[in-house]
C-alpha cells in the first residue's frame, strides 16, 4: 500500500508549498510529524488486518472457486446421461407424478384466473353462468347418427308456416 505511488515530484512540491501557506512555517514541522504518525498507524492497521484476515480470505476465495468448478461440471452433464440415471434409478414414475402435479397446478391456476375474472366483473360471470344453465349444450352425435341442426323453438316454427 503506497499512497504516494501516483504522485510525482512536482505534485509533491505544490502540496508542500500549499501546506506552507495554509499552516505557516512555525507549525509545518509539527503537522508533518502528525501526518507521518497517522500514515504509520494506518499502515500498521492495514498490515495487521492483512495478517489476521489473509488466511480466511484465501480460504473463502478457494471455496468459491471450488463451487464455481462444481457448478460448471454439473452444467456440462449431457441430457442423455440424465435420462440414463432416471431409468437406472426407476424414476420414471416420479417424473410422471411430477408431470401430473404440474398439470394439476395449471388447472388450479386456470380456475383461480377465472375466479379472479368473476370477482372483477360479477355481472358478466352471472350472465355467463345463467346462459350455460338455460341453454344446454347440444348432445354429441353418435357414430351412426348424423348431426342435425337444433330445432327452432315453437314460436319461431309457427311464424315460418304460411
Amino acid at each position: 500500500m503506497n499512497i504516494f505511488s501516483n504522485i510525482g515530484i512536482t505534485e509533491l512540491i505544490v502540496i508542500l508549498l500549499l501546506a506552507l501557506l495554509v499552516v505557516g512555517p512555525e507549525r509545518l514541522p509539527e503537522m508533518g510529524r502528525k501526518l507521518a504518525k497517522l500514515l504509520r498507524d494506518i499502515r500498521k492497521i492495514y498490515e495487521n488486518l492483512t495478517r489476521d484476515l489473509g488466511p480466511e480470505l484465501l480460504s473463502i476465495q478457494q471455496t468459491t472457486q471450488e463451487i464455481r468448478q462444481s457448478v460448471e461440471s454439473v452444467r456440462s452433464i449431457p441430457q442423455d446421461m440424465v435420462k440414463t440415471v432416471i431409468k437406472a434409478a426407476d424414476l420414471d414414475e416420479t417424473v410422471q407424478d411430477l408431470q401430473r402435479v404440474t398439470g394439476n397446478i395449471e388447472q388450479i391456476g386456470q380456475t383461480l384466473s377465472s375466479a379472479g375474472k368473476a370477482l372483477q366483473d360479477p355481472g358478466q360471470a352471472i350472465g355467463t353462468a345463467a346462459r350455460d344453465l338455460l341453454l344446454p349444450a347440444a348432445p354429441a352425435a353418435t357414430a351412426g347418427e348424423e348431426a342435425r341442426p337444433a330445432e327452432p323453438p315453437a314460436d319461431e316454427a309457427a311464424e315460418g308456416v304460411p
